[in-house]
């Protein structure tokens, strides 16, 4: 699968290099002009010039593009001089790992790495869901090329569900580190592989390669913690460690009489004196002395959902029938779905029509007698109109049991525009959720900016609940905007807003990581409730007793 793709780290630090030179002269210069200097030097042949070719981005913003197609370690050896020997050592694992930069920077002698923040190195640049389908990959062309390790764990801005990950990076754990890589290594295509070190590789892909480190059993619960980062956590917990007499590395946590016994990555922060701090807070400035202080939240976690009030079948876009998703949801173990079917003005490729809306009833009354354990709640998900209308009718819209409002089309309104239709569907009071309110796609565009915290406010005010869209193509509300939401007092719901049956439980999984990253509790979220909680909800605004 990985054929024809970029994989020369080296020629790559050459284009990066080349470019940065052209720029040190002039910052802002034209693309035109850094192709016309490459072109002179005979950069521009073969592989690097489909590389460029495929770049999106003008002027400067191209040498972050060339430096994202290099292994972290690789980027920060750009920082450092053209003859430093470090920089014939990029096939030694270490210098892929962020976490080990400190070291490559000691031994150098560079001082200080010239940036704001130890994470600024990078910045994010895998959606969450492209990443999770190249570890996924990843995970099945090694096991087959290598043999399964014992076990596969994510780590890196995947395991902390960064929307937009610096890194996709797994963790195999093998009794042989060495001899499976050599065996990966070995069997893949040599075009295939970026960077290949003694117990871990980069396999090529786009925009980042795919980091595989490999450890022994022992290693897990300290490799986890260092490989999950982020550096600045890392660099915190071995400042923790030296206080207390320890050293923390990616292998041990070391004591005066060597390694001290570890059976999960729990126990690396016990030994600190600390509770387990959550991967999806890790990198949020003082969460270790808010660890201290016994004052993290109690996050929700996937067990605490009930049920998904945002799901497409057949009757719109989606892949599968009411009985396929209401399948999927009790194998979940669900207690309740709704059925939310595109209304007629949705840009998808098929919508649910008002014509069809009574034979969309009947169907989930026959699936409701086959699968009784599991309560089907009929819905819609209706576009909200350039002039803040609805596309559905009240008298259908009174006939189902939740409403979902979408505004898919910005209409080239501007924010207070934006926000006038929010407010005004949120005074219907059939309305019961505004989903994805920022109408963002990470990677793609950020989406509406608006005044968020009068869309909260009046949410709060009118018994309206905003989604945390776990979508790969939405995930939104985004952490800070979900902890701003919670803050002001909105009541929040998690929806995977799937449209095929088998991503149902990842897509929630993604929503519930959101809520996470933005440290809701279970009691924040509406779906945590049973479905007569959910049905006071709506009931409570349908009467105005909000």
């Amino acid at each position: 699968m990985w054929t024809g793709r970029l994989t020369d780290a080296r020629q790559l630090e050459v284009l990066a290099l080349a470019i940065r030179r052209v720029l040190e002269q002039r910052s802002r210069a034209p693309w035109s002009d850094v192709r016309g200097a490459l072109q002179e030097q005979d950069l521009l042949s073969g592989p690097a010039a489909d590389l460029l070719d495929r770049l999106r981005h003008l002027d400067h913003d191209e040498v972050a593009a060339v430096r994202r197609r290099l292994p972290s370690g690789a980027r920060t050896l750009l920082l450092a001089p053209a003859d430093d020997p470090l920089r014939d050592r990029l096939a030694d694992e270490d210098l892929m790992l962020d976490a080990d930069l400190d070291r490559v920077v000691d031994q150098a002698g560079w001082g200080p790495l010239p940036v704001t923040s130890p994470d600024a190195i990078v910045e994010g640049v895998v959606p969450l869901g492209r990443a999770w389908m190249q570890a996924s990959q990843v995970k099945a062309e090694l096991t087959a090329a290598a043999g399964a390790p014992e076990a596969w764990h994510l780590v890196g801005g995947l395991r902390r569900s960064d929307p937009m990950t610096p890194d996709v990076a797994v963790l195999a754990v093998t009794d042989d580190p060495q001899a499976w890589i050599g065996r990966a290594v070995a069997a893949l295509h040599a075009d295939t592989i970026a960077v290949a070190g003694s117990c871990g590789l980069a396999i090529a892909a786009d925009p980042e390669p795919v980091v595989v480190h490999a450890v022994r059993q022992d290693a897990v619960p300290t490799s986890l913690l260092w490989y999950t980062g982020p550096r600045a956590h890392v660099q915190e917990m071995r400042l923790q460690s030296a206080a207390r007499g320890l050293a923390l590395n990616r292998y041990s946590l070391l004591g005066a009489d060597g390694p001290l016994a570890l059976t999960e990555e729990a126990d690396v922060y016990r030994h600190l004196d600390l509770p387990v701090i959550p991967v999806e807070l890790r990198g949020r400035r003082g969460v270790i002395e808010s660890a201290r202080e016994g004052t993290l939240p109690e996050l929700i976690e996937m067990h605490d959902i009930q049920g998904d009030l945002h799901m497409h079948t057949v009757y719109s876009d989606g892949r599968d029938s009411v009985a396929g998703m209401v399948h999927a949801a009790r194998a979940l173990g669900y207690r309740y779905v709704a059925i939310t079917d595109h209304s007629p003005s949705a840009k998808a490729s098929r919508v649910l029509t008002l014509d069809r809306v009574e034979q969309q009833a009947e169907e989930i009354a026959a699936v409701r007698a086959l699968v009784p354990d599991v309560t089907i709640l009929h819905g819609i998900e209706c576009d909200i109109l350039p002039d803040g209308h609805l596309d559905v009718p009240d008298d259908v819209l009174e006939r189902l049991d939740v409403v979902l409002a979408s505004l898919h089309d910005g209409a080239g309104h501007g924010p207070e525009r934006l926000l006038e239709r929010y407010l005004t569907v949120m005074r219907h009071p059939l309305v019961n959720v505004i989903t994805h309110p920022a109408n963002r796609s990470p990677g793609r565009t950020p989406g509406y900016v608006l005044a968020f915290a009068r869309l909260f406010e009046y949410a709060a005010r009118t018994g309206t609940a905003i989604e945390i869209d776990g979508a790969p193509g939405h995930l939104d509300l985004d952490a800070p905007l979900a902890e701003q939401a919670a803050s002001i007092g909105a009541m929040l719901v998690i929806n995977s807003d799937c449209h095929v049956a088998e991503r149902l439980g990842r897509q929630m999984q993604f929503g519930v990581a959101l809520a996470r990253r933005a440290a809701l509790t279970a009691g924040q979220v509406l779906n945590t409730r049973d479905v007569d909680g959910v049905r006071r909800f709506v009931a409570a605004k349908r009467t105005g007793r909000v």
